[in-house]
């Protein structure tokens, strides 16, 4: 075999041992399916999905575990590609609907991921959690879905469409956009920007103990409050504004409403209460 030949055949052997096979699943029924991937440190884990719900948590091993559930798997292609040599610094997980697009085929994409990664998700009509992760950064887009990030650590862009976004006991910098939905937000800002906005939902923040932020916002046709009064905010007719500084003002808060209230320190915050 020529010398060039025989190199183009086994880096091609290279390339395709690193992608799983493409599977369009047959029959209505659920199914499952998993792996574990060795990851370098600081690695970037991009998930793709269609109708798919991911839900992702910290794990103490240095390995992506991967778990994906299919629902009416007719319609679902998946596949999972690493875009470097193990340990792996950029890997891939896909699953999209098939040629159909029915909205009934969906999945389930459970990620355990290692401290320290990096994280780009974007799904469609599903909901995004993040429970107990400790992340360099990540960037979780859906629409018509709800985004949930508890207990978790690092720099958070999050972005749907009419749906709600919790943040609760996260510390890091939060960027939040969603439409027509609410926002509540608990954790400490000490550092960098961060931004929340929304429309035809009411934005509630709780700054935890140890942030060090300035606060400003503005809405329109909603209240406004700082520690339950309404010292720090100025109203013109149907807007009102605020500014409300904690320790030195190092980091900065920004938050956009319209119509809808934004409540700084409230007393009480239904969703954290455990209320509906």
């Amino acid at each position: 075999m020529d010398f060039r030949l025989k190199r183009l055949v086994i880096t091609l052997i290279v390339a395709f041992a690193t992608m799983a096979p493409v599977c369009v699943l047959s029959g209505g029924e659920s199914s499952t399916t998993t792996s574990t991937i060795t990851l370098a440190p600081g690695a970037l884990i991009e998930v793709i999905g269609e109708y798919a719900e991911v839900r992702v948590h910290r794990v103490s091993s240095n390995t992506l575990d991967l778990k994906v559930t299919f629902h009416n798997g007719e319609f679902v292609d998946f596949y999972t590609q690493s875009l470097s040599p193990e340990p792996s610094s950029h890997f891939v997980i896909s699953a999209k609907t098939g040629g159909s697009g029915s909205k009934s085929a969906n999945s389930i994409i459970e990620l355990g991921i290692p401290a320290g990664m990096q994280l780009a998700v974007e799904t469609t009509n599903r909901s995004i959690t993040v429970d107990s992760a400790t992340l360099a950064s990540a960037s979780l887009t859906t629409t018509d879905g709800k985004i949930s990030v508890t207990n978790a650590s690092g720099d958070y862009d999050l972005s749907t469409t009419n749906s709600e976004v919790i943040v609760q006991s996260v510390d890091g910098n939060v960027n939040i956009s969603t439409t027509n939905a609410r926002v509540w937000f608990d954790g400490v800002i000490d550092a960098g920007s961060s931004s929340i906005s929304t429309t035809n939902g009411d934005v509630a923040v709780r700054l935890r103990n140890g942030s060090d932020v300035t606060v400003s916002g503005a809405t329109h046709n909603g209240a406004v409050t700082i520690d339950d009064g309404s010292d720090g905010v100025t109203k013109d007719g149907d807007t009102a504004t605020l500014e409300h500084q904690i320790k030195n003002g190092a980091a900065t808060l920004n938050i956009t409403n319209g119509p809808g209230a934004i409540h700084i320190n409230p007393e009480t915050i239904a969703v954290f209460d455990g209320d509906s």
